[in-house]
């Protein structure tokens, strides 16, 4: 039996083993903090399995993809031109991360874990939910900034949780993380677990892997070599445990389909709002790239027109929209109910390897390849990871305008550029690397709806939070220069 066997039968099962059980879904933001131990002794495995099947989600993000220009609405434009991205967290906290947090507290308390080990080791149960709880923690602080995390999801003692910091997030994230690899033993195997089948020594590549991604993002704060950022990922880089180096290392949900579909798939089931952004598709047209020439980026080379108003995309686009020949995001093949959503994938991190190389934060101690060797290799892995050829990758990379050059300030402009190529159609990994580093140069949506006409560079706290947890979200807010704005930047966005 494959491994994509096995996947598919635990994402079937474990996912009906979950709704038999029940596990209940909070939708306000005081429910949150309910205390996990109130509920029936969950079945961990279900729960795991029901939290790897979502965890996609956080990597098929629409509305960052309209900020970093991977996606363009098409009849009823609204989120592109930057209307008030007002969003709540409520459901991630009360959904995912509760349920990381209930396989903690039952893998921990004495009335339980003995039952819970049915489905594995304790400490692998929660060593796997803390790695997962970080991810979310990380794309959720990335998108708002401060966000709760010291005191979410601990019980009803913390109902309304302030709002820490994102600095401190970030440093207890890395610090999160750490913990959870050492926490590992060589308990009974996992169960559940439909992304690495219970492989342990993979899942503390993935914890790693993001460590190095969270340090990286750091970088505007500390850029010189023997600073926080550097030094955390280095300690990552060189880690016994060691990171995602190549595509078979990928923590990537391959979905069953059926009930389960890939959420790429369920976009577009009886929908026709959502497309390929035309400067997105010119970008790569024009640099002659295979993953949207062959088919697998978009369904054609006809992009959506970006920022304009419903006017224009009805009455001067509207013959293109009627004809069906604008492109989706992803090619047919690519989005079957049954398709991979790749989330953290070694083109990711060999992107990371090369500027960090090229900052100078690693040496031939630690890094014994070159930045160019790094970001050809960065470039072949995100080609191979598509089902093409390292030969195709390797003729992409010598194109003039891609491969190495001698200057640091254009080097580092090819690694970040490459790298936003590489990350679609991951619109919030792509908005993120685009505020840290700028590249590629964006042109605002002509017919913005916000006051200042910028492309957003944070969501806007939610309605739910401020009727929930209104002392807290206004703390917070407080600290804001600019106050609760789309405009404003987050910690690590200088």
């Amino acid at each position: 039996m494959t491994m994509k066997t096995t996947h598919k039968i635990f994402l079937s099962l474990a996912i009906v083993a979950t709704l038999l059980q029940g596990c209940s879904k909070f939708r306000d933001f005081g429910d949150i903090n309910n205390d996990p131990n109130r509920t029936e002794i969950p079945f961990t495995a279900g729960l795991l399995t029901n939290i790897l099947a979502g965890i996609a989600n956080r990597a098929t993000q629409q509305n960052p993809g309209y900020y970093c220009q991977y996606f363009s609405e098409t009849q009823y434009p609204q989120i592109s031109l930057y209307s008030l991205p007002q969003f709540d967290f409520d459901g991630i906290y009360a959904g995912a991360m509760f349920d990381c947090q209930n396989i903690i507290n039952t893998n921990t308390d004495p009335d339980t874990k003995t039952i819970a080990l049915v489905n594995g080791s304790n400490n692998n149960q929660i060593a796997i939910a803390r790695i997962i709880k970080a991810y979310y923690f990380w794309t959720i602080t990335d998108a708002w900034g401060d966000i709760p995390y010291t005191e979410a999801l601990k019980g009803i003692e913390n109902k309304f949780p302030k709002y820490d910091r994102q600095e401190d997030i970030y440093l207890l994230l890395l610090e999160e993380l750490k913990q959870a690899n050492a926490q590992f033993d060589n308990g009974p195997a996992i169960k559940g677990d439909i992304v690495y089948g219970g492989n342990i020594g993979q899942w503390k590549k993935f914890a790693n892997s993001i460590r190095m991604l969270i340090a990286l993002r750091m970088s505007k704060r500390y850029p010189s070599a023997g600073q926080l950022a550097a030094l955390e990922f280095k300690a990552a880089l060189t880690d016994p445990a060691g990171h995602i180096a190549a595509n078979a290392d990928n923590f990537s949900v391959t979905y069953p389909g059926d009930s389960y579909n890939n959420p790429w798939f369920v976009t577009y089931d009886a929908r026709r709002d959502l497309g390929q952004a035309e400067p997105f598709v010119n970008l790569l047209t024009e640099l002659n790239d295979r993953r949207q020439l062959n088919g697998i980026y978009g369904t054609s080379l006809t992009g959506v027109p970006y920022g304009r108003n419903r006017n224009y995309m009805n009455n001067v686009w509207g013959g293109v929209f009627a004809s069906g020949i604008w492109s989706r995001v992803l090619g047919d093949d690519y989005r079957t109910s049954g398709s991979r959503v790749d989330i953290i994938h070694a083109s990711m991190l060999l992107f990371a390897r090369a500027e960090a190389r090229e900052l100078g934060w690693t040496t031939a101690a630690e890094e014994p390849d070159n930045a160019a060797t790094l970001y050809r290799n960065a470039i072949i892995t995100s080609y191979t990871q598509w089902g093409l050829t390292e030969a195709d990758g390797g003729a992409y990379y010598n194109n003039s305008d891609i491969i190495y050059g001698t200057n640091l300030e254009e080097n580092l402009k090819k690694i970040a550029l490459q790298r936003y190529i590489a990350l679609y159609p991951d619109g919030h990994q792509g908005w993120c690397e685009w505020r840290r580093t700028g590249v590629p140069e964006l042109e605002p949506a002509r017919d913005a709806l916000s006051a200042s006409g910028r492309i957003p560079r944070r969501f806007v706290y939610g309605v739910n939070d401020y009727s929930t947890n209104r002392k807290s979200v206004l703390d917070a807010v407080a600290l804001l220069p600019s106050g609760d704005s789309q405009d404003e930047r987050v910690w690590w966005d200088r």
